[in-house]
């Protein structure tokens, strides 16, 4: 029996073998198969839990940078508030409306009866009279950053009445001839820090000094004081000023806070990548060293050299992420003047031939926004073409002499100031990078549209609107008329509130935005040629 079965063996091994080596490949290839398998499962694996960290890193970057917005916030709101002062100049008007002393008038012009019928003039504007107007309500200036949050219709005698009860020939006798068909005082090229300085001597003669004794009222009449026109001309001016420049330098700042904060991420995220390596060759080589083979050949070290290297290039000191960070201190007190400059030139070009009691429907004054925005973001070259302007010298500052100026400004010491750190001038060279591409070009574009548009919304809101549930109510708001001096005290106060409210629509839009969140994970995510 056992020689048979020998013989049926033997008579069949070839395929016998056959068969076993078939059963052997299929087993050794479902093994390796399987093993791979697994690979792919745990690189999946790993790779999903590295992109859920990377999320979860970028997303809690985003909430840093809209933290850190509304923390610089009230420093830039401070010096535009203050630079800016539409209540002041507006306070200056209003003094005008306030009738003299009689025993004052009689020591300034005892023989001038001319001059006592322009006071009894004043006097008649300045009583209160029945309001007839159909289209515009009683409105006034807040007079304070506080005051911003009052209702703007408080006021029992605003300054909007005092002009729309003002008649035209009175506007033009309380001021001198026109010199060249300039308006009185207006000088074409006036710049900003002329206007401040003239604004704070207003404020300083405004009616907390003038009105305190009759001798602070006959300074307050002398010849330095400006005249009712030019007054009138300076609220218009500034007010416009003031709110294109609040658009604008909130716009930059919180860009610019984006591209630092995304390069200090992605830097902290590297640094988090390398040690997380790092602690995984550590207990590998534990591990190693640990073993039987170790105990007969000998422990090695359980540093690396490269490891520590790679550790030393990618670490961010504190004192390099803070010099880094004190780079904002130049839009705070240095860029939104220059910001302010352009806005105010491109705002006398523009509403210098629109009269206060002009009438504007919602879209004349969004053009009008429009035209000034054009003449603020692009610049004419030499061969009479537009070509937009990158804000660099806004943002950064363009010199080393200034650097180093910032720096210390910034509270940061001297020696550290000077002190070379590589780190910083790459950090200082990607971002000069960004600002100077394409991509935030088009980026400050699409955000300066989303604020303008938040704008917008709020004058159709606080001033339109609000006036259709008095008018008829079947025409569109963009069909509404208002008069100019109208809106000038919704947009001072729209000022306050887009610097100084929680929370802040002007902010939380930025932040809203597809293109804004795209160029922060092309910033965060640009590490690539780090790890090749």
């Amino acid at each position: 029996m056992f020689h048979a079965l020998g013989n049926y063996f033997h008579e069949r091994r070839r395929g016998l073998t056959k068969a076993a080596g078939y059963v052997g490949g299929a087993y050794l290839v479902g093994r390796y198969v399987s093993e791979r398998l697994k690979d792919v499962r745990t690189s999946i694996l790993q790779e999903r839990a590295a992109r859920e960290n990377l999320r979860r890193r970028f997303e809690h970057n985003q909430q840093d940078i809209s933290f850190t917005v509304m923390a610089l916030l009230p420093a830039l709101g401070k010096h535009i508030l203050e630079g800016m002062d539409v209540e002041g100049v507006t306070k200056e008007l209003q003094a005008f409306s306030r009738p003299l002393p009689v025993h004052v008038q009689q020591e300034q012009h005892p023989t001038a009866p001319s001059e006592s019928s322009v006071t009894s003039s004043l006097d008649t504007n300045h009583k209160p009279e029945p309001d007839t107007r159909s289209d515009n309500g009683s409105v006034s200036v807040v007079s304070s950053a506080e005051g911003a949050q009052t209702d703007m219709s408080a006021s029992s005698t605003s300054w909007v009445d005092q002009f729309s009860s003002m008649g035209s020939s009175q506007l033009s006798a309380s001021s001198p001839a026109p010199a060249s068909g300039q308006l009185p005082g207006s000088q074409p090229h006036l710049n900003l820090a002329d206007s401040i300085s003239s604004m704070s001597s207003s404020s300083v003669a405004g009616p907390s000094t003038s009105l305190a004794t009759p001798d602070h009222r006959l300074d307050a009449l002398s010849p330095v004081t400006r005249s009712k026109a030019e007054l009138w001309r300076e609220v218009k001016m500034l007010t416009f000023t003031r709110t294109l420049t609040v658009v604008y330098s909130i716009t930059l700042l919180s860009l610019f806070t984006h591209i630092q904060l995304s390069i200090l991420g992605r830097s902290k995220y590297i640094q988090s990548l390398i040690q997380q390596e790092r602690d995984e060759r550590i207990r590998e080589q534990l591990q190693y060293s640990t073993s039987v083979y170790a105990l007969f050949w000998g422990d090695s070290s359980l540093e690396d050299p490269d490891t520590d290297e790679l550790e030393e290039s990618d670490t961010v000191s504190e004192e390099t992420e803070r010099k880094f960070l004190t780079l904002s201190w130049w839009i705070l007190h240095v860029g939104w003047k220059d910001v302010g400059e352009r806005v105010r030139r491109g705002v006398e070009e523009v509403f210098e031939g629109v009269s206060l009691k002009t009438k504007l429907t919602a879209a004349d004054v969004h053009r009008l926004i429009c035209d000034v925005r054009r003449r603020v973001e692009y610049e004419v070259t030499f061969e009479g073409k537009e070509r937009r302007i990158n804000f660099m010298s806004t943002l950064l500052p363009p010199t080393p002499e200034t650097l180093q100026h910032v720096l210390t400004q910034g509270g940061l010491p001297t020696w550290l100031a000077a002190a070379h750190d590589p780190k910083f001038d790459a950090f200082l060279s990607e971002t000069r990078t960004h600002v100077a591409s394409g991509s935030f070009e088009r980026v400050l574009e699409v955000c300066l549209d989303r604020t303008t548009e938040v704008l917008f919304n709020g004058v159709k809101r606080d001033i339109f609107s609000t006036h259709l549930q008095d008018d008829d109510a079947s025409l569109e708001p963009a069909e509404h008329r208002e008069r100019l001096a109208a809106m000038l005290p919704t947009l001072a106060r729209w000022c306050h509130l887009a610097l100084e409210g929680l929370p802040n629509e002007l902010v939380d839009s930025l932040a809203d935005t597809r293109e804004v969140t795209a160029l922060s994970a092309i910033i965060y995510t640009n590490f690539e040629e780090r790890f090749r």
